[in-house]
Formats: structure tokens, sequence, C-alpha cells
């Protein structure tokens, strides 16, 4: 064979493709600029490439709102506030059209289901914010996460747990 047809279609790979991930780590974390710290955000375990770009979707507008809240919010209003100039960062702007975005959204979930990481990252003027999503490749189904109890543990049946003596005859001493 010519070396032209070898750059041209190049040996296929001995490994079998990757099939999809069961799951997904998502993470949201905030850097200073130095490279010093690192704060973690919010985290979700995604069961599919949609959940976890969902997840982004959902934490990408999350965290526009924060950086950027409405100016009519009852928690600022006895803050004084400036208003930002042209020049300067605007993650928040970035953040709102990326989530906004329905070409991203499907580029991330191709992405996701063919098994790669995604980070989505943006940067203000002191401190970098990035959205991170990370395969969990898995060879076994995870377990079914059980709901988060809405007020009290669930009570356990009468007569389970503690054992007791059984109620047949008593004998007194």
């Amino acid at each position: 064979m010519s070396p032209a047809v070898l750059t041209l279609a190049p040996p296929a790979s001995a490994r079998a493709p990757m099939r999809s991930p069961i799951a997904f780590r998502c993470e949201a974390t905030a850097h200073d600029l130095g490279g010093s710290r690192e704060i973690l955000l919010a985290t979700y375990l995604g069961r599919s490439p949609r959940l976890a770009a969902r997840w982004l979707r959902a934490e990408a507008h999350h965290l526009a709102r924060l950086l950027s809240p409405a100016s009519d919010a009852l928690y600022l209003r006895d803050a004084p506030l400036t208003v930002a100039g042209p020049d300067l960062p605007r993650p928040d702007a970035a953040l709102r059209a990326w989530a906004g975005d329905e070409r991203a959204y499907e580029y991330v979930l191709r992405s996701l289901a063919t098994g790669r990481a995604f980070v989505f990252t943006v940067t203000d003027s002191d401190a970098r914010y990035s959205l991170h999503v990370y395969p969990l490749p898995t060879r076994r189904p995870l377990p079914p996460q059980a709901p988060v109890p809405a007020r009290c543990p669930p009570h356990s049946l009468a007569g389970t747990g503690r054992h007791r003596r059984p109620r047949g005859r008593r004998t007194f001493r």
C-alpha cells in the first residue's frame, strides 16, 4: 500500500466501540484566577446523557441568576448597586446564551452519548466558573436510588426490628 492510502484510511481500532456509560458525574465549580482555590458549587449523578445535559442547562441558568440577580430582588433592596461598564466580562450573559442555545444542547447530548466528557467554562474578573460532566463507565447497572423522604422516614411494620418475647404464657415468680 502507498503511504497516501494509509493516511486517508487508518486501520480501525481493535477495541470494540464504547457503549454509552450508565452514569455521569456532573459538577459546577468556581476557581480563583490564580488557580490556588477551587469551590464545588453543585453536583449531580445523571443516569443518562439526557438527564446530565438537562442538569447542565438548568445549572447554567441557576449560576447566571446568582452572578447577575434581578435588581428588584428582596435581598438586594438595601445593598448599594452599581451598573457594570460594557468592557467588563459578563459570565452571566455567556451562561444564559449557552443554556438557551438548542444546538449547544444537542452537541452536549451527542458528546455524552458517545462517552466523552464535556466542560463549559466562563471567566469573570475575579473567578472562573466551570460546568463539568464526566462519564462513569460501570459494568453493572447502578442500584435504584430511593427518593428523598418528604417529612420523616417511613415507619417499619409492627414486629420487625426489635425482637420481642412471644405473648403466650407468662410465668410470674
